[in-house]
């Protein structure tokens, strides 16, 4: 089912945003793809990748539609899929775009703490998913280019998530920060947004499996720490997770809301770091019992075969924060659009099944 549902998505596939660049919503798809094709030599998603990449990337490595200055970290997460295609193909312009996505972050605007913006458009921000977005692919970078003070980095930016969304009385991530307190949603003492959505926490709990990854054979060190956060952010969870679906909230720990619901893509990238974290050694076996829960409430609760193709609902559309509608409030997290086959859901459900039934 989870390989015909794959190549469904691929097949139907066309750019998130076509006018713009290599978007994160694709790079979701992609990653999807290459992981696929790595551990079954699929011919099909290595071309679908190609493909996109070829439409995307000109032979020098300039990436079309793609704006530096705007110093969006979004735009950086297909990146990801470059090294392995470099590898693979020895196609020279992977490498050049690597180059380009790279020199963006050379330069990306911080806050005084080292954090990087999330975006110019939210300055002196740092949002959950942010991290997801930006410090893999540099950090794979980094290690590739024998850039040695970048993992150090990483983790100073690591750090600065669990000093400064991490609400210690709740035990639980919040979805932003504002170091200038200038945001309709940011706390005046603690620059924090109030409330907990669960696509935010999922975006880090996947960076901190994809960077534990990272630094194997590196720095024990820190794969070891990011073990720990990443337990500590699973634990804080636990107690929000459904007991019949074993999935989490919209927002999380308000279930009693009318309107709230189980949402897919948190649950999704829950269960994926649970079962990466296993299998790297970072967690204990237990984790990954209770993502296979989880999958499998997903897949009993919004999974379905219409009309010819397979079919994930549940997945919140969008959201996100700023001085206008999006004022991190409860009633905000459930006014956003409730989708079917979004990938920010899709993927990160193709990246559990992939944890559970390939690896």
């Amino acid at each position: 089912m989870f390989e015909h549902f794959l190549k469904e998505r691929i097949r139907a596939f066309n750019p998130y945003h076509a006018d713009q660049a290599m978007t994160y919503e694709d790079g979701l798809l992609l990653i999807a793809a290459l992981r696929y094709h790595l551990a079954t030599d699929d011919a099909e998603c290595i071309q679908f990748i190609r493909d996109y990449l070829t439409l995307h990337i000109l032979p020098d490595g300039t990436i079309k539609n793609y704006r530096p200055a705007d110093f969006n970290i979004d735009n950086i997460l297909a990146g990801n899929v470059l090294f392995a295609m470099s590898d693979l193909t020895g196609d020279p312009r992977y490498e050049l775009a690597a180059r380009n996505l790279r020199a963006q972050l050379e330069s990306h605007p911080r806050t005084t703490s080292g954090s990087f913006w999330h975006k110019l458009r939210y300055p002196n921000q740092i949002w959950l998913d942010g991290l997801y977005m930006g410090q893999p692919f540099r950090l794979a970078y980094a290690f590739l280019h024998d850039e040695s003070t970048v993992p150090g980095d990483v983790m100073n930016q690591v750090e600065n998530v669990r000093k400064l969304l991490w609400d210690d009385q709740r035990r639980l991530y919040v979805h932003a920060y504002d170091e200038r307190r200038d945001m309709q949603w940011a706390d005046p003492i603690t620059g924090r947004s109030p409330n907990v959505w669960s696509r935010s926490v999922g975006w880090f709990a996947m960076a901190l499996a994809d960077l534990a990854d990272l630094f194997a054979g590196h720095d024990e060190a820190a794969r070891k720490r990011l073990g720990t956060l990443l337990r500590e952010l699973l634990d804080g969870m636990a107690p929000h997770r459904d007991l019949e679906t074993g999935m989490w909230f919209q927002v999380v720990d308000h279930p009693e809301t009318p309107g709230n619901y189980l949402e897919t893509s948190g649950s999704a990238m829950l269960a994926y770091a649970a079962l990466k974290g296993t299998r790297l050694g970072i967690l204990p076996s237990s984790y990954a019992e209770d993502a296979k829960r989880t999958i499998a409430g997903i897949e009993r609760k919004y999974l379905s075969y219409q009309k010819g193709g397979w079919v994930l609902g549940g997945i919140c559309a969008v959201a996100g924060l700023d001085n206008e509608r999006r004022n991190g409030s409860i009633a905000y997290y459930l006014s956003e659009r409730i989708a079917e086959n979004e990938i920010k859901g899709v993927g990160p459900y193709f990246f559990a099944k992939l944890e559970q039934q390939i690896y």
